[in-house]
């Protein structure tokens, strides 16, 4: 990338364990690499209150808090006074990971909904947008979010990885969607078909780390935020665009979405 670039990398898992001795040497690599704004997403009340002390000590990197859905059936009684709590912090800009995976299971459906139904909730009442983690559970997803129905709330569907028919369902909503390392394997045709398909200002990219590493940094591990690079360049080919269109859309959308920067 040339140096008048940046790309924003939207869904980060920065306040893990795996980034505690190089958290550093990561992030001078990002920017090295042209990234140099950052969301760290949270997943339970402990990795959104850890995120949120990593953006205090980091220009340029921003929280997201909320309950994951394989997190919902662990919560215990006062955990969403703990969480808006939590979103009231200046560093936050965002709700989330949150929504309902029905592949893996690891929470009661029911609670899954409760827990998802409370936090849209809380980002109503709150005014933050809104970052959505859904597998196998598109149909029930959209009517929950459809129940909500906050068109002044922006929402984002993260680490996308279904077919265009189910992308037009999120984009008929205004809602935008975020591709992550998938669209770079080989392997993943159905994706790639809809990161063409889907309209470049509804577009933001993510590493999803340390998940996700993208080709060919595929037997790199932790994933980290420089290689959203290989991401965008991915985009670039499939969209017929260079880089620096990538880059300047991608950022655009992200900065809007969160209000950053």
């Amino acid at each position: 990338m040339n140096d008048t670039m940046s790309l924003v990398d939207t869904h980060t898992h920065l306040a893990l364990n795996e980034y505690a001795d190089t958290l550093d040497d990561v992030l001078n690599r990002s920017r090295q690499a042209g990234v140099d704004t950052w969301m760290v997403i949270g997943t339970s009340l402990d990795e959104s209150a850890a995120g949120i002390e990593l953006c205090k000590k980091h220009p340029g990197m921003y929280a997201g808090a909320g309950i994951h859905p394989h997190e919902a059936g662990k919560q215990e009684k006062g955990w969403l006074e703990k969480l808006r709590h939590l979103t009231g912090e200046d560093r936050v800009m965002a709700i989330g990971e949150i929504g309902l995976d029905y592949y893996y299971e690891f929470s009661d459906r029911y609670r899954q909904r409760q827990v998802f139904r409370q936090q849209l909730e809380l980002a109503g009442q709150m005014g933050l947008p809104v970052i959505i983690h859904c597998r196998s559970a598109m149909d029930e997803c959209l009517a929950i979010l459809d129940e909500w129905q906050r068109d002044d709330i922006p929402v984002v569907f993260h680490c996308f990885g279904e077919g265009p028919d189910l992308a037009q369902q999120i984009l008929d909503r205004g809602y935008f969607i975020s591709f992550t390392g998938l669209i770079t394997f080989d392997n993943a045709r159905q994706v790639q078909k809809t990161a063409q398909y889907v309209p470049l200002e509804q577009i933001m990219l993510e590493t999803d780390c340390p998940y996700m590493s993208p080709h060919p940094k595929r037997n790199v591990k932790p994933n980290e935020p420089a290689f959203i690079v290989h991401i965008a360049e991915k985009l670039a080919q499939l969209k017929g665009l260079t880089l620096e269109e990538i880059a300047q859309a991608t950022t655009q959308n992200s900065r809007l979405f969160f209000g950053i920067g």
